[in-house]
């Protein structure tokens, strides 16, 4: 009798699907890791911000793997020597990646930086705009939409709060 038992259980589990393991891979991100609430692994905001690069890669726009702690390459980030036909290539890219952006992404700012311009920060805070406040590490989750930016809201706290920014050009009178 056991050994029948045995040998049921055996070709039962023989019979029934076995499930395929999940790993999580930075190599090759791919459109059946963003799957909906039936994913088995939740996906990181750095397996979203790889995805989003390669995927820029991928569409003609070069662009570096993302680094926690340094800003995340978008068509919104303009760095030093990119040349006009590479940010509009990054933009046409970006309207087919920006599905797999991350709402967020971590910053690591320089502290005494920050405090210099803490004021701004609150002033900011204070005309109703919520800027991103670093941890206790200096980290900074920091919004990778930044079209709030371009809001008539966003413009005037910053036409009340520039004078309070560290650099010498915001205490020109025409910036107070």
């Amino acid at each position: 009798m056991v050994i029948v038992a045995v040998a049921f259980l055996g070709l039962a589990a023989c019979s029934s699907p076995q499930p395929t393991p999940e790993v999580a891979s930075a190599q090759q991100p791919s459109d059946s890791a963003s799957a909906g609430p039936s994913a088995a692994v939740k996906e990181t905001d750095y397996d979203k911000a790889l995805r989003y690069t390669r995927c820029l890669t991928d569409n003609g726009a070069e662009t570096p793997d993302p680094v926690e702690g340094k800003r995340l390459v978008t068509a919104h980030v303009i760095t030093p020597g990119v040349n006009a036909e590479t940010m509009l290539a990054r933009m046409a890219a970006h309207e087919k990646c920006k599905r797999f952006l991350p709402a967020t992404w971590p910053v690591k700012v320089d502290q005494a930086e920050f405090a210099r311009s803490r004021p701004y920060f609150d002033c900011m805070r204070s005309h109703g705009m919520d800027e991103p406040m670093p941890d206790e590490n200096g980290m900074v989750e920091t919004p990778t939409d930044a079209s709030y930016r371009s809001t008539p809201e966003y413009q005037d706290a910053i036409a009340k709060c520039r004078h309070l920014y560290d650099d010498p050009a915001n205490n020109l009178p025409e910036n107070r």
